[in-house]
């Protein structure tokens, strides 16, 4: 029984790795013993399944340090909401715990040297907790927005990703990859008031942890003179949203890409392509709706 659990725990990292690297987090440090600095929680040893680290173009000289924790299951998820809190209380508990410790290391002293011009660091950490059960209820996050968690461990935050979550992001990549091949693809970076140096990059081949968790995930496509905006949203098509996927790209895009996707899970053409033309209509920028497309992203692409 153990050795089956140990195998199916195995199995989880190695999706979460082929997850991670379409989101170019390359050459992941991965199973990793930290010294405790608990050691009434933990005797010895925090195991940590992965570590990664990256200058973080969303917050001007600043190391993120992301430490993320697989848990991984042939079964679906709990039913009972109480058991549902509590499990995840548990799994918290154990990444924030090896966060904690991951503070007060020699692995984070040694990185932490290998840059230059740093004002801050951020440690934190990811929760990947799925299953291949193929149970329809993938949605985690939703039932966890009420939790109260403690705040005696040390750590600059923890996301969790459940199935829906990494779904929408393997699936966007996935589109992107196959329907423009031979493109470069970055991620967008959104400007905000801690990223506003001229040396921060405006798009990159890293995908911030802070995107981990957004309904939105946007790319910036381009061959030779070609350049394009991809916008991709984790929530179905609605009317009532379009004008502001419209209004998001429009911005990200600075006006000045050849042309604008944006991305739902669900968009039928039949049903929803005159709704759309109505809203393009509305917007009235035809320097942008011009060159708009809507596309499903869950649909097989026509060769």
């Amino acid at each position: 029984m153990g050795e089956y659990s140990k195998r199916v725990g195995e199995v989880g990292e190695s999706v979460v790795a082929d997850l991670l690297r379409l989101l170019g987090w390359q050459n992941i440090m991965r199973n990793e013993d930290i010294d405790s600095i608990d050691t009434d929680f933990r005797k010895k040893t925090n195991g940590v399944d992965g570590y990664y680290h990256y200058n973080n173009p969303m917050i001007s000289n600043t190391i993120e340090n992301v430490i993320y924790s697989c848990k991984y299951s042939t079964s679906p998820y709990p039913t009972s909401q109480a058991q549902i809190v509590n499990t995840f209380k548990s799994y918290y508990t154990d990444l924030a715990k090896a966060i904690e410790s991951f503070k007060k290391s020699i692995l984070k002293q040694k990185t932490c040297e290998g840059y230059e011009f740093i004002d801050n660091c951020f440690d934190r950490g990811v929760l990947f907790w799925l299953n291949n059960s193929n149970d329809r209820d993938k949605d985690l996050i939703t039932k966890l927005g009420k939790i109260e968690l403690t705040t005696e461990t040390n750590h600059d935050g923890i996301f969790l990703v459940d199935n829906k979550r990494a779904e929408f992001l393997y699936n966007a990549m996935s589109y992107a990859l196959a329907a423009y091949r031979g493109y470069d693809i970055d991620f967008i970076y959104f400007i905000n008031g801690l990223n506003l140096a001229d040396t921060n990059l405006r798009n990159g081949k890293i995908m911030p942890v802070e995107y981990i968790n957004s309904s939105i995930l946007p790319l910036r496509l381009s061959k030779e003179k070609e350049t394009m905006v991809m916008l991709f949203t984790i929530d179905d098509f609605d009317e009532n949203d379009l004008m502001k996927y419209f209004g998001i790209a429009n911005k990200i895009g600075c006006n000045t890409q050849g042309s604008t996707v944006i991305c739902f899970p669900n968009y039928l053409e039949t049903e929803h392509k005159t709704i759309v033309e109505a809203k393009k209509r509305i917007f009235q920028e035809p320097s942008f709706t011009t060159n708009l497309h809507i596309v499903n992203y869950n649909q097989p692409l026509l060769r």
